[in-house]
């Protein structure tokens, strides 16, 4: 018996559309860099605290961090048959992204107060 919402479409839709808003970042920020080439810290942060950058760059951390959860859950779940061995790489995995969102943010704000 598993929880409802572990398996299944939801994270296959959650998997598709966060790739999408992904690849949709990836191209946006390429073309940032090629209209301000070349980009120094000055420009970066600027670039970053421009409210919209601000704003999807964030998005972009959510989605790349609930990307990765759920293809490294799923690569767990499928290849780690002891329930110790999953509840702990689940674990650690879980802290080191909530570790990487967290610091993120936190760059994320400071580039906003600077």
């Amino acid at each position: 018996m598993s929880a409802p919402g572990l398996q299944g479409l939801r994270p296959w839709v959650i998997q598709r559309v966060t790739a999408v808003y992904l690849a949709l970042f990836t191209i946006y920020f390429a073309l940032a860099l090629l209209v301000n080439h070349p980009f120094n810290e000055n420009n970066w942060q600027q670039w970053v605290a421009w409210p919209v950058n601000n704003i999807a760059l964030l998005l972009f951390i959510v989605a790349l961090l609930w990307h990765v959860w759920i293809g490294i859950r799923d690569v767990i779940l499928d290849y780690l048959p002891n329930v110790v061995a999953r509840l702990l790489a689940l674990t650690l995995v879980a802290a080191v992204l909530l570790g990487s969102g967290f610091w993120s943010l936190k760059a994320l704000v400071m580039v906003l107060v600077k």
